[in-house]
Parts: C-alpha cells; sequence; structure tokens
C-alpha cells in the first residue's frame, strides 16, 4: 500500500490485468491517503494513465495535470 516518497509504493495487484474501474479506485484510495503527489504521478503512471506534476509557487502547493498526447 502506500509509503512515504522514500520508500517504494507496492501496487497489491496485476495492473495489467485489472480493471479500469479498480485502477481509479486505487488511485482514489491514494489520493485520500494523502501521499506525496510526485510519488502519486509514479504509481499513475505504472497504471497507464498520464499525469504530470509541478509545483505552484503562487499556491505553494503542488498542482496535478493531464498530459495530452497527440
Amino acid at each position: 500500500m502506500a509509503r512515504l516518497a522514500s520508500a517504494p509504493v507496492a501496487i497489491p495487484f496485476d495492473p495489467a490485468k485489472a480493471s479500469s474501474h479498480q485502477r481509479v479506485e486505487y488511485l482514489h484510495a491514494l489520493w485520500h491517503a494523502d501521499i506525496d503527489p510526485f510519488v502519486f504521478v509514479g504509481v499513475a503512471h505504472r497504471l497507464g494513465y498520464s499525469l504530470r506534476c509541478y509545483w505552484d509557487v503562487r499556491a505553494d502547493m503542488p498542482v496535478l495535470t493531464p498530459l495530452v498526447l497527440h
């Protein structure tokens, strides 16, 4: 399950065999667990989603945005 940013994040199921609904539920659980946003983006990439995370200096917080692949 979710770990600190310095430790690996374990995915409790095989992403290749998981349905899209299971993947989204897992990402929701991680988001609500309040893990590091950069770790969240790494897990999302492993699950097949394209996100990026950057630090918004004005808001003093991380921002997640979807990547649009052409």
